[in-house]
């Protein structure tokens, strides 16, 4: 009996097992359908929202043209850049749920983004402005970068990427739709007519305000012409600017001894680099440890008498020069002779090295008398170009080139992208009337006549083919 009483524990111990792997086994399948139910339901929400969720730019309204974005960031802290090409990718929060979010609206209209974003030198460019005659130049500025850009990614390597307007007046203007732009508070507390020394305080608001794709991005001014597709010019990481011959540090040992110690040697000063703010090439992380060191130090030469009066309207772009110093950023910075070009001191599309200029400086008058010569008497001038004569109203359609006897391509190459940007841009004529930005039934006069004219050609060329 005590045998037979053994073999019975056997099947009642495999039978326990037996109830234990179809435990497992339901409660697997439960799992596993729970699992897909929420795959099905989570992944909804995120396919949604077209193209342009990724950047965290939502679209307010569809249909053509520039719209306005709502940057929106969910969560307490997001990510920042992340992928190879620095794209800033939002969360999407489960449907039903209700998660903590931060919104922020800002007045930013559509950015241009393009493939370059693949390569990882692509850059940014971000130009400030302010007043009226930033308006138009803003306007010809934004016309030649579209067209360089154009011809840039047409080129086996582009480093050309988005475009942000800074406007620093604390309100949208009607250029909104036609520019990309950020908006931004003038410096507060300051009644000054010395404009641009809002630019560090608008960069630091840009900067918190906005991310973009880009690692990198060159600081502009609304009078930079761009001459052809523009290299990131960084020296690795290290930033990139172009020169400014009259930014002489070491002509102000003293001066510049307040703002980066009294105790440095002449030498010391003499790495103080000759260059402005504008144009530069930095990156995002840098930029957030200068930024408020630009600031500081901008502020502090213009409180500080002695150095205001020695810089007087360039007091900014000491600032900048100091601040990299004092940042410990002017190590290994590339500073470059050819990236901007200053007419009509510069007369051809090279330096005197014979390498290609790539920004033209619209800041000098170009003034000539009849024998071709530079003067600074308006009464003896033949040809003038300043843009400080469209302070309120832009410049016409089809201004006069310089007589023949002008010898400086640079001069008539700026007359030349004037015109076939106020030729290109519509409704110009009725801009120089009103100083407004309007549609007009002269543009849609034209835009079919253009049409006509374009289809006229086409069918030339057909008959011209089957002959």
């Amino acid at each position: 009996m005590k045998q037979a009483s053994a073999p019975k524990g056997k099947p009642r111990f495999r039978l326990r097992l037996e109830h234990a792997a179809v435990f497992f086994v339901v409660a697997a399948v439960l799992f596993f359908g729970y699992s897909v139910f929420q795959a099905s339901t989570g992944g909804s929400s995120s396919s949604g929202g077209g193209g342009g969720s990724s950047s965290g730019l939502t679209s307010q309204h569809s249909g053509g043209g520039l719209h306005r974005r709502t940057l929106v960031r969910v969560g307490a802290e997001d990510g920042g850049e992340g992928g190879e090409g620095g794209a800033h990718v939002v969360a999407k929060p489960c449907p039903k749920a209700e998660p903590v979010v931060k919104t922020e609206t800002v007045t930013v209209t559509k950015l241009v983004y393009g493939s370059t974003l693949q390569n990882p030198r692509a850059y940014h460019v971000v130009t400030t402005v302010a007043g009226f005659s930033n308006h138009w130049q803003a306007r010809i500025h934004y016309y030649w970068f579209k067209k360089q850009r154009d011809a840039c990614l047409r080129e086996p390597a582009c480093d050309m990427g988005g475009f942000t307007r800074v406007l620093h007046t604390g309100k949208p203007d009607d250029l909104m739709d036609e520019i990309p732009t950020v908006v931004v508070d003038p410096l507060p507390d300051r009644n000054t007519t010395y404009i641009v020394l809002n630019r560090p305080y608008a960069f630091m608001q840009w900067m918190k305000l906005v991310s973009i794709p880009e690692k990198y991005f060159v600081m502009c001014e609304a009078d930079h012409l761009f001459m052809r597709p523009l290299p990131n010019f960084m020296n690795g990481e290290a930033a990139g600017a172009a020169l400014f011959t009259y930014i002489v540090p070491w002509n102000y040992n003293d001066i510049v001894r307040k703002f980066i110690g009294k105790d440095k040697s002449d030498e010391e000063v003499k790495k103080v680099p000759q260059i402005g703010n504008s144009p530069t090439f930095i990156s995002t992380e840098q930029f957030k440890v200068l930024a408020p060191i630009w600031y500081n130090t901008t502020m502090e030469i213009f409180d500080d008498k002695e150095a205001h009066d020695a810089w007087n309207w360039v007091l900014e772009m000491y600032g900048y020069a100091i601040a990299t110093y004092r940042a410990g950023q002017h190590v290994n910075m590339r500073v470059v002779p050819n990236m901007l070009a200053h007419p009509p001191f510069d007369k051809e599309e090279v330096d005197p090295e014979g390498r290609p200029f790539y920004l033209l400086h619209l800041t000098y008058p170009c003034r000539y008398d009849k024998f071709g010569n530079m003067t600074d008497n308006s009464t003896l001038a033949v040809w003038t170009f300043d843009k400080r004569e469209y302070s309120v109203k832009p410049p016409p359609r089809n201004l006069a080139m310089p007589p023949e006897v002008v010898h400086n391509n640079l001069v008539r190459l700026i007359v030349g992208m004037i015109n076939e940007a106020t030729d290109a841009l519509p409704c110009w004529d009725d801009y120089v009337a009103t100083s407004k930005v309007n549609k007009c039934a002269h543009h849609t006069a034209k835009t079919g006549e253009k049409a006509e004219e374009e289809a006229a050609v086409a069918g030339g060329a057909t008959k011209a083919a089957a002959t």
